[in-house]
């Protein structure tokens, strides 16, 4: 750095001292070809120091703490809007979304339990192949696997 500084320095005093003529232009631009000279010295040192620096070695990790908060904080937000579109449908649903391990975003599991007062089975498999869909058509979801578990109470059985 000192280099570079006193090879500028040098050239502001050239030219306040040199005459504006032909011999004025040589010194001028052979003293431009000396500076680019100066400031480029130290880049071979710079790229055979990169080409050694091992990661490994570096103070510089990520903060994984943050990253599975994160990643948590995604998945609760993501069965939050699940459950408020399920909602908007007409199911009361309770909602888990499983992020893939060693991923930040790719859903691995979306288990919806369903909350459902229905008349026959036939009724809860419609259910839960709408529910299913409705799942699925969310942005965000992705290929997840979305596994749907009916909690009905047949009518006729709430006073038994």
């Amino acid at each position: 750095m000192i280099g570079i500084v006193g090879v500028i320095a040098l050239g502001v005093l050239l030219e306040i001292l040199l005459p504006e003529g032909q011999t004025g232009k040589y010194v001028k631009g052979a003293f431009s070809l000396l500076v680019i000279l100066v400031i480029a010295a130290p880049l071979p040192g710079v790229i055979g120091a990169l080409k050694d620096w091992d990661p490994s070695y570096s103070d510089i990790a990520p903060d994984y703490g943050f990253v599975e908060e994160t990643t948590e904080e995604r998945a609760r937000y993501l069965a939050r809007g699940i459950e408020q579109t399920l909602e908007a449908n007409g199911y009361e649903t309770d909602v888990k979304v499983v992020i893939k391990e060693g991923s930040t975003s790719e859903i691995d599991e979306i288990t919806v339990t369903l909350y459902l007062a229905v008349l026959s089975q036939e009724e809860v498999n419609k259910h839960i192949s709408d529910v299913t869909l409705a799942v699925r058509r969310i942005p965000g979801t992705g290929d997840a696997e979305v596994t749907v578990t009916p909690k009905t109470a047949e009518v006729g059985d709430a006073g038994e």
